[in-house]
């Protein structure tokens, strides 16, 4: 059996529950849509675990307001603009660090995007809470294999991991709206 390859730098998943974002509010003149971009991790920032070994990924709170459209680029009715942080998220939830990701054609770096977008996402992501990351150590893999998707019957280590955002700032008819992207 293969050891599970998680990433450390940031963590990789498929079809992670990502908080929805309220796409008509009207008390925002604009509005971001997140999605998952973690498919860009490279092979060196990731972890393998021990076939006794799970990891839970760190779970958004679902208080986590999602960026606003910088008020000042409205009237310049720009296209889509994406703006891709790698999240640092300690071992007890809380955001330590944001960076912005440039790794694909998918993520422009800061050099292609207006400034505002990354801070408007940077500002977001600094009052974000999490649950923590968690590597749950069993005794052996068959009690791994009971836990079911827990941690239950093994020892919870909080881990700090960094998560990769995608968010895409766009305007429709004069407003912003939001866009989840892939």
């Amino acid at each position: 059996m293969r050891p599970l390859v998680i990433a450390l730098g940031i963590v990789m998943l498929a079809g992670c529950a990502i908080t929805p974002v309220m796409q008509d509010d009207p008390s925002r003149a604009g509005n971001v849509g997140v999605t998952d971009i973690t498919r860009f991790v490279p092979a060196n920032a990731r972890i393998v675990l021990a076939e006794n070994e799970t990891f839970l990924v760190a779970i958004d709170d679902a208080a986590n307001a999602p960026p606003v459209y910088p008020e000042a680029l409205l009237a310049r009715q720009l296209p889509p603009r994406t703006v891709c942080l790698s999240v640092g998220i300690a071992e007890d939830g809380q955001v330590i660090s944001s960076t912005p990701v440039d790794q694909s054609p998918d993520c422009p770096g800061p050099d292609a995007v207006e400034a505002a977008f990354f801070a408007a996402a940077a500002q977001a992501v600094q009052g974000w809470r999490y649950d923590p990351a968690l590597r749950c150590v069993f005794p052996d893999a068959m009690t791994k294999a009971d836990a079911n998707a827990s941690c239950s019957g093994g020892r919870e280590v909080a881990q700090a991991v960094s998560l990769a955002y995608r968010f895409v700032f766009e305007q429709r008819d004069g407003r912003g709206s939001v866009r989840m992207s892939q």
